[in-house]
């Protein structure tokens, strides 16, 4: 009785431990470029067309954010690449 006891309890933990999650998170990764006379400018144009591009794909707004900007100076304008990080 204790091994067939044992053999279920082991054959429960087995299937538990297998299962897939309860729910799956889906992400996306955008990044895109943009110029502007100043930073905040050259970054608010990137993150623009980047979350065109998160947009065209059946992203929200609300599930994507900025992850990281980087901003270029040029003689005279900027220069800005955004990278934005979507969730659902």
């Amino acid at each position: 009785m204790k091994k067939l006891l044992t053999a279920a309890a082991l054959a429960v933990a087995a299937v538990t431990l297998s299962a897939p999650p309860a729910f799956a998170v889906e992400t996306g990764d955008f990044h895109a470029t943009g110029i502007g006379p100043y930073p905040g400018d050259a970054i608010n144009s990137a993150e623009k067309v980047a979350r065109t591009f998160a947009r065209n794909t059946g992203w929200l707004d609300s599930q994507c954010y900025r992850r990281s900007a980087d901003v270029r100076s040029h003689t005279s304008y900027y220069s800005a690449t955004v990278w934005l990080y979507c969730q659902r």
